[in-house]
This record gives C-alpha cells, structure tokens and sequence, in this order.
C-alpha cells in the first residue's frame, strides 16, 4: 500500500495537463483508486493511519472539485474511506461532505450519493462494531444524517434522482438491521459477508446463495463498483507452481460419505438451515427500538408507495415494484412479524395483486402483477413465510400461495413454487399438511403436468424436464415432513413417475428418494405410543409398503416378475441404463447406512451450522417446532438404530441378491456401475461372503485389464491409466471407456446401446440352450441369496418383516 499510494495521490492533483479532459479523469481515477485502497483497510491491507492522514485529506479535497464527474467519484469514494477513519474525523469531515453533495447542484451528484447511503450506513456500522463505547452515538448519527437526506433526495425535483433513491430505498432500510451483532457464524453463512474473521465454508453447488442477498443486499453490496475489492479479497489465489504440487487433502470418512451425495442434497441442507439460522438471529438480536420508530415513521410509506407507484412510465413502474419485492424480505426482517399487520403487509398483497384494496374494478381494465415481480415474489415467499411464522403462514401467505401461484402457467414461477414448496410445508401442522400434499398430487400427477405425454397449446402446463427435475430434488424433503400413509397414497406414485422418466437426470435425481421412502415405511415411524395388535398392524403395514417397493422396482426396472422370472423374455431389463440405476439404488440405501454409522464423530459444516442453529434457539429459550422444523435437517445423516436396522435388512435380502446377478453382465458400464456399489456399502455388509466375493472378482478384472494397457499403451507420467480414470468419473452411458479390444465381456470392453438391439431369433437348438441357461441363471440367484442369508447377521428372516 506504501508503494502504490503515491500514484493517486499524484493523479489527484494532476491539474496541468494541457488538455482538461486527460487532467479530469486522472482526477476521477484517483478517487476510485483511493476508494479501494480505504476499503482495503477492512481487511486489514492498508493501515488505518494511512487512510487517515493521506487518503481522507485528499478525498475530500476532491469533493470540492470543480468537475461534477469529479465530485461524484469522490461521492462514491466517502463510504469507503469513513469506514478506516476515526470517530471524530467521520463526524466532523466526512459526513458533512457527504451531506453537502447530497445538496450539489449537479443532479448526477446527488443521485450518486442516493445510490452510496447504503454503503455509507453500512461503513457506519462497521465503524460502531470497532468502537463499541460510541456505538449509540454513531447510531443516533446514522438516523439524525442519513434518513434526512434519503427523504430529500425521494423528494428531489429530478426524476432521475427521485428514481434513483427508489431503486435503493429497500436495501438501505435493510441496512438499519443489526448484522454486525449476534453469533459470528451468521456471517460465514452469508454470501458478502461482513466478518472478516471468520472463514467462511466453500460455497456449494446450486445452494440458494439468494436467501443472504434478500434479507441483506446492503451486505452483499449493491454498488459493486463500490466493493470490488472485497469480492476480489474473496476469490481465489493467483496458481503458483507450488500450488499445483500440493499433495491432496486427506479426507475424513464424513467428508468421503459427503462427495458421493449428489450436490442438491447438500445445497437445500444449507439453504434451509440458513434460512432458519437467519430468523433465528433475528428474535436473537432484534433491532434497536429507535431505528424501528424512525423507520416506521418517515421511510416506510416510501417503500410501501413503491407497491403502486404511477410516474406514467409502464416501464419505470414496473421496475420500481420489482425493486420493491426484491427488498420486501429483507424489510420484513427488519419490521418483524409484530410489524406485518397494516402497510407492510398491504404492500404485500398489492404487489401481487394490484386491484386489491381497490372497490370498484372495471373487469375490462384488471390490473395483473408484472411478470418479473411475480417471479421474484415466488422465489422468495418461504423466507417471508419463515419470518412471520407458522400462524401468520397459515392466515395470509398459504392463502395467498394458493390463489395465485400454486397454478401458474409461467414456467420460472413454477419453477420457484416446486423448488421452495417443501420449506412452505414445513411450517404448517400436519393437518394442513395433509390437505395441500393432496393438492400437491392432484396437480403435479395430474394430467396437466406429469400425467401428459406430450406439450402442446391445448395443454400448456406440461412441466418441462427442469421442472420435473426438482420436483425430483424436492421428494427426499417432502418425504420427511408427510406421514407415512400419505407418502404412501401421494408421493410414491409421484416418486414412480419420475424414476421412470425419459431424461436421464430426472431418473437420477428421483433415485436419492428410495433410501428415504423406505425410512418413512419403518414401523418405528407409525408406532402411537400403544402396544399389542397395533403396533403388529404397523409391523404388517410397514412390511406391505416396502415390499410393494421392492416389487415394483424389481418388476419395473429390472424387469423381474415376482416369481422371479423375466418379464422381457432375455433374462435383462429392456435398457441397460436400467440395470445401473437398480445399481446406483443399492447405493444409495447402502450410503444412507453409512452415513448413520459415522454421524457421531462426523465433522460437517453443515451440522456445525446446525449447532449453532441450537444453540441460538437454546439462549432465546426457542424449539424447532415453532421455528418451522424439527430434528436436525439431515435426511441422510438422523437414522436411529431401528431405521438402520430396517434399511440394512432390505438392502441384504431385497435389493443386493439381483444386482450380484450383475457381475456377468455383457455391458461394460453395469459392471462398473456394480463395484461402485459394492465398494459404497457398509463394512458389515461388504462383508458377507457373496458380495466380497463379487467385488474381489470385479476388482480382479479391472486389475488385470488395467495391468495389460499398462504394459501396451503406458500412459503419461501423473495422468493415471484408462480404467483408472474411468472408475474416478461418474459411470453414465454418455461416458464410456476408450474404444474396446476384440474380446467382448472384458471391462474395457463397451458395447454402445448393446440392450437397445432385439436379440436374433433363436433356432431350436438355441432356445433349449437358452432354457438350461435361464436354469442355470436361476439356481445362481438361489445359491447367491443363501449365500446373503447365511452371512447376514439377522435375527429375523424377510417374512417376519
């Protein structure tokens, strides 16, 4: 910083040059240079005596520029600098500057400062959290300097100014929220957070980073060009050559067991929590009282007009309501649930519809929402609903869900409504949850979206395969919060439907569900508290469901009949991709076992966000029921013993006897697909003496095939050979091995579409050789599934499930 603060400096001061044009954008440059240095001074890059005695003095020098491009990027550059400065400089100096150009003759100046009151608040609280005795000082200053010069700028004779304070009134009101206070860990959680001493987790993939945009844009900093210093502090490193030699991290069983989850799972684990860990901070940490009045009283009907604003301008109208219902949920945060009856909550109902409130409405002339505000509103309505809490979800939002957004007929609408439905269940008690999952079925299975084949204009509500993919993501949380005989009526034949889906990822998405639907049928689950007959009658329900599972999965995607025989006449289901997603089954029941096995000594960042969950609901003396959940929010990771017992059962005597069958398999990838599998099970499972005995053989084969490509094509030194690279990568029908040699059943061996073929017609001769083959086939399965039962370490057998 010593070295490089010279060169603005010196533009800052360049005044000679011959033509004035070069000599004011040196200037302007200066001032953006001199702001990312003082914002550096956040992170601790730039000493704060640096800022204090060079950079300040020279910024506001600028501000009394005879330019206005000048003085605007000196407007830009006052929050940045106020947050390395002392409190007597930042009373004295700065914000007075500030409020003199918030009163420049230049519109562009004023609506600059307009678009930096967000950040200058922001600068205030980080000033507050460093000197904590003038902390009530700096707050009353924030209400007594910046909400006056808000309310002048909304009431500017510009437009441009006026529409410019409009576009950020929502976050800079956010911004009176305390998210400096409370538990750190928040801050890690949150996309642009503010805590730089906290580390925060990697991002993860598809997670819901919106959820800490909405409820603190003034966090996330909306004048990017104001704060690329702090999204440039946040990536990665520039490479180096030691970087690149850098041995791998040694990885944690946990950490293992969380790679093979598919990345949605882990997404809506941390969203969710998120979202919870957020409201929570807030009954945590409320808002100072004062800030509350003082935003009530000369803001907020600001940010409620915003609902019907009429400048004459459709375009402009309708960008300013979009503005608004951006903001709505980090308002709302602010307000609280106390605060939601009156303009807040008309703002609300106006926003998504709005004739209401108006008594006479010509039926020729209704008003509909713009499409991007519907959109928004849809994609952040669980976080409203979270806020006001399960009674008020129940008297206005579902209502409201229900009316205008359960049947959409905008893809991107429907979209957000499938995504975030689960989170809206979660907070209403199990009778209402029972009525809209009903209504969730008779929609989605219904002819209108999944139940037709084809899209068409007559039938427009089709859900497109993306649709029908998170529809798919969001099963393994419905399941979770329903029931088990509603599961039963409701979800599974939703659940059938999608793993039978013509796309891929449909499929493999809707897969991760089984482990979490034989969980549901446990009969530990459905057990009342009585004994005798009813809890039997739960034992026998319990053992009808899964089995009707089991039966159907075998029937349906293997193709096996429930007396064991073909049903497609070649001892094979009909595709191959079939067989691996029977395999990627077993593993996933198998991963579900796992993950119970080592939950206790687990270290996982989103169970370390979990406690942190707990321990802000234990100190503000709240339950998970009444934040809208209950039990940690880990469908794969909360087993009890008795569901681990329940899983491990069906997997040994139900799912793995017809994929050991698999090991011959003609098709490259199953084979592949099956050591994955067997290599993902439990120890106690991979144990038994029929699968070790197939997962030696299969590990053979690769071992001898990787020895012989080996020795005839080696490969480059760090690259690794074929196979082995094969066995790292996801095995998918998209992505096979190199070209095969001649020999057919060879692990390099890959026949494309080999099931795709009807088989030749067979003479006699062949057929009874088929026939002794299919014998041969069938005494196979016997000995392997006595081979399962004798190594099982079970004290029941399958019919006393």
């Amino acid at each position: 910083a010593i070295i490089c603060l010279p060169i603005p400096l010196r533009l800052a001061h360049s005044k000679t040059s011959k033509n004035k044009g070069d000599s004011e954008e040196l200037r302007v440059t200066a001032a953006n240079l001199l702001a990312e240095l003082s914002g550096s001074s956040e992170l601790g890059h730039v000493a704060p005596s640096l800022v204090q005695e060079h950079i300040m003095p020279c910024v506001l020098a600028l501000c009394l520029d005879s330019s206005f491009r000048v003085r605007r990027g000196a407007a830009q550059a006052l929050p940045r600098v106020l947050g390395g400065c002392l409190f007597e400089d930042a009373q004295t100096k700065i914000l007075p500057a500030f409020e003199k150009l918030s009163r420049d003759d230049m519109y562009r100046v004023r609506k600059s400062t307009g678009e930096c009151l967000v950040d200058m608040s922001r600068s205030m609280m980080i000033l507050a959290s460093h000197d904590k005795t003038r902390k009530e000082n700096i707050k009353a200053l924030r209400r007594n300097l910046l909400i006056p010069i808000a309310n002048r700028l909304l009431d500017d004779t510009n437009k441009f100014v006026r529409h410019g304070m409009m576009q950020f009134l929502g976050p800079f009101i956010a911004s009176f929220y305390p998210l400096q206070e409370g538990n750190r860990a928040l801050h890690a959680t949150l996309p642009g957070g503010t805590d730089t001493t906290v580390e925060a987790p990697p991002p993860v993939e598809g997670s819901s980073c919106g959820i800490g945009a909405q409820f603190f844009p003034h966090a996330s900093s909306m004048v990017s060009r104001l704060n690329s210093s702090m999204s440039s502090a946040g990536s990665s490193p520039t490479p180096t050559p030691a970087s690149f030699t850098a041995p791998s991290p040694v990885l944690s069983d946990m950490e293992q067991l969380q790679q093979r989850l598919p990345p949605f799972m882990r997404a809506n684990r941390m969203s969710i929590l998120t979202l919870r860990t957020v409201v929570a901070h807030r009954e945590s940490n409320p808002p100072d009282a004062e800030d509350i009045k003082v935003v009530k009283s000369r803001l907020l009907k600001h940010f409620v007009g915003l609902a019907r604003i009429g400048t004459g301008d459709e375009n402009t109208d309708a960008e300013m309501k979009v503005y608004c219902a951006y903001s709505f949920p980090a308002v709302l945060l602010l307000l609280g649930s106390e605060n939601w009856d009156g303009m807040v909550k008309e703002c609300f109902l106006t926003l998504i519809n709005p004739n209401h409130g108006i008594a006479d409405v010509n039926p020729e002339n209704v008003a509909v929402p713009p499409l991007p505000v519907k959109r928004c509103l849809s994609s952040s309505l669980h976080t409203v609903a979270h806020i006001l809490g399960p009674r008020l979800t129940q008297e206005d939002i579902m209502v409201t869900f229900q009316e205008y957004f359960f049947r959409d007929t905008d893809d991107s609408v429907r979209l957000n409504v499938i995504r975030n439905f689960p989170w809206l269940m979660s907070l209403l008690p199990h009778s209402l949850k029972c009525e809209y999952v009903a209504m969730w079925f008779e929609v989605v299975k219904g002819e209108d979206l999944l139940g037709a084949h084809k899209r068409s204009v007559t039938n427009p509500m089709l859900l497109n395969w993306r649709q029908r993919d998170y529809v798919s993501r969001s099963m393994p949380d419905m399941l979770s919060l329903v029931d088990p005989t509603n599961v039963r009526k409701y979800l599974w034949p939703i659940l059938q439907q999608l793993l039978t889906d013509s796309i891929s990822q449909v499929r493999e998405d809707a897969e991760w569900s089984i482990p979490l639907l034989l969980r549901v049928y446990c009969a530990d689950n459905m057990d009342n508290g009585r004994s005798g007959e009813v809890s039997m009658n739960n034992m026998q329900w319990s053992a009808d469901a899964c089995q009707e599972v089991i039966a159907w999965l075998k029937q349906t995607i293997l193709g096996v009949s429930a007396n064991g025989n073909s049903t497609t006449g070649n001892g094979h289901a009909a595709n191959f991709c079939k067989r691996q997603l029977y395999c990627r089954i077993c593993a996933a029941v198998g991963l579900a076992v796992r993950f119970s096995d080592v939950m206790e000594e687990a270290k996982d960042e989103v169970l370390s966000l979990d406690r942190t969950f707990e321990d802000m609901l234990r100190l503000h003396g709240s339950t998970r029921e009444e934040m809208g959940g209950k039990g940690p929010y880990s469908p794969y990771q909360s087993l009890t013993p008795a569901e681990r017992k329940h899983l491990r059962r069906f997997l040994v005597y139900d799912l793995l006897p017809l994929a050991l069958e698999m090991k011959e398999d003609r098709v490259t990838n199953v084979r592949l697909t099956l050591m994955k599998t067997l290599q993902s099970l439990p120890a106690d499972v991979k144990g038994l003496a029929a699968v070790s005995a197939v997962l030696q053989d299969l590990e053979d084969e690769v071992e001898t095939w990787e020895s012989v490509y080996a020795s005839e094509e080696p490969s480059p030194a760090g690259n690794g050979s074929v196979i082995a690279r094969t066995m790292v990568s996801s095995v998918s029908p998209s992505k096979t091995p190199p070209p095969p040699p001649e020999r057919k059943q060879s692990i390099k061996g890959v026949i494309p579409n080999a099931e795709s073929k009807s088989p030749p017609r067979k003479s006699s001769t062949d057929d009874r050789s088929h026939a002794s083959s299919t014998k041969s086939k069938k005494k196979k399965r016997k000995d392997s599934v006595d081979d399962l039962h004798d190594g099982a370490d079970e004290t029941h057998s399958p019919q006393a499930v």
